[in-house]
């Protein structure tokens, strides 16, 4: 059997970036108002800098192939301003699917966000399950592009004192 090498961090280049877009553009951005759709992509690309801490979008690579995203970005549920920052565009692709991908891509981002932000969100409409087992709780339930959502939170893990 063929070890693969997985690997995750932040996207790495324009392609990528542009790779994630379409992905995130296919999946939901193309059901929402246009200008959601583009802050979602001058997030992308603002992610690219280093120097930007949020937003920022992650990759999953399988023998460096894209086969996932995730991100932390400051806006995502349009009947939210106020809260935030938000976990959001977590998906794998469908032939990466069911092997823990989606899972680690979204630890990985709730570890880049705890040396942060006090707490992240999340709106979800099909994944409770998911990220109730990664420690996430249910804020409430409501109804976003007409369809049923879960809105959850995740703390940061409590920081030690230093004396």
């Amino acid at each position: 059997m063929k070890t693969e090498l997985v690997e995750i961090s932040p996207l790495k280049d324009e392609a990528e970036a542009e790779t994630a877009g379409r992905w995130i553009y296919q999946e939901w951005a193309r059901l929402e108002a246009p200008a959601v759709w583009q802050e979602n992509k001058a997030d992308i690309l603002r992610s690219l800098d280093p120097a930007v801490t949020i937003p920022k979008f992650f990759g999953c690579r399988v023998d460096g192939e894209l086969a996932g995203i995730a991100s932390v970005v400051p806006h995502d549920l349009p009947t939210c301003p106020t809260w935030g920052p938000w976990l959001a565009n977590v998906l794998v692709m469908p032939h990466w699917r069911r092997r823990g991908f989606g899972s680690a891509l979204v630890r990985y981002a709730m570890e880049y966000a705890d040396g942060l932000v006090p707490a992240l969100y999340l709106y979800t409409f099909d994944q409770v399950g998911l990220y109730l087992r990664l420690g996430w709780q249910t804020v409430r339930e409501d109804v976003y592009l007409g369809r049923p959502i879960t809105i959850m939170r995740h703390s940061a893990a409590p920081r030690a004192s230093v004396p």
